[in-house]
């Protein structure tokens, strides 16, 4: 698809693209999995009791990523309480897998504005000036965990250390230089360039910006140790650094997420890049949709019930608390 045809899309035809693209992907891994079931029933799980682990460590990941809204919104009059901002997280989490193109952003847009009176356009912006910095992260560490793995292993993809590679040098580019991009009518491109214009609304305040890159790398950290985990729960024992290096890829990965919650993307991608290690894609794919079912699980549990929470709230009863 160009992006000229990319402009022209409505809504519902980006629905159907993304529901179609996600029915090709689990087209395909029924096919993988029905011609290579003898890979399968060789894995078993043998750690169960990591799966606890695994559910609190993703909570967690939802407390460096309200913590994160927490720096970003407060310099912009936005003073969310750190339960607020946690079940705020959660619930787009939760909205992220029942939507498209990580509708969760947009109903956490639809909840800023309605309570706290925060403009759409500044929440995009100050959304993608956060990715500057969450692209950085993953791309300096996954420079790091290439750099490793070859020294260690000989093991080298050019594809994936081009992505890090580019990551990073255009990150730091958007950091020292600071260009302001006009927007096109192409809303594809349009995502890259909010990513850089976004950046100004925190370059100058030192505290958001360094609060944004220790969270952004803990969040890093908590998904490698989550999918080092998962393998160990079937009994794979893969290297700590090999994790970093797919986590990372992953992080990179989000903006191609145009599935709910990424669905099938992630998975293709922790496939891929993990097959580059020499990591069975039986292996792989076990591991991530053990992460999937997880994730599915508690954001399925909490998101309806912070949803009301939050939802039932009035704008008086959070002007009062802010007074």
């Amino acid at each position: 698809m160009n992006i000229r045809l990319a402009s022209k899309m409505t809504p519902l035809h980006k629905k159907i693209l993304s529901v179609a693209i996600l029915l090709i992907l689990v087209a395909l891994a029924i096919y993988y999995l029905k011609n290579n079931i003898s890979d399968f029933n060789q894995l078993a799980i043998v750690s169960p009791w990591l799966i606890i682990l695994l559910v609190i460590l993703f909570l967690i990941t939802y407390v460096a990523i309200s913590s994160i809204n927490l720096y970003l919104l407060k310099p912009l009059g936005v003073n969310l309480e750190v339960k607020e901002s946690f079940m705020l997280s959660v619930m787009t989490g939760f909205y992220n897998l029942i939507t498209p193109f990580r509708g969760g952003m947009a109903a956490r847009a639809v909840y800023l504005k309605k309570k706290y009176k925060f403009p759409y356009t500044d929440f995009l912006a100050t959304l993608a000036a956060s990715y500057v910095l969450i692209f950085l992260v993953a791309g300096i560490v996954g420079l790091f965990s290439v750099y490793y793995i070859y020294k260690i292993t000989a093991q080298l993809s050019l594809i994936i250390l081009g992505v890090f590679l580019v990551s990073t040098l255009s990150m730091l580019f958007i950091i020292i230089f600071s260009p302001r991009i006009p927007e096109t009518k192409y809303p594809w491109l349009n995502r890259f360039i909010r990513v850089i214009n976004g950046w100004h609304l925190i370059r100058k305040n030192k505290k958001v910006v360094l609060a944004t890159l220790f969270f952004s790398f803990l969040q890093l950290l908590i998904g490698s140790t989550m999918l080092y985990l998962q393998f160990r729960v079937f009994g794979i024992q893969i290297p700590f650094t090999s994790t970093l290096f797919i986590t990372a890829l992953n992080s990179i990965g989000i903006l191609l997420a145009i599935t709910p919650a990424g669905l099938g993307i992630t998975e293709a991608i922790t496939v891929f890049s993990a097959s580059t290690l020499g990591i069975l894609p039986a292996q792989s794919l076990s591991a991530a949709l053990l992460g999937r079912a997880i994730s599915l699980i508690v954001l399925f549990i909490l998101g309806p019930i912070f949803s009301y929470i939050l939802l039932k709230k009035k704008p008086s009863d959070i002007i009062r608390r802010r007074k």
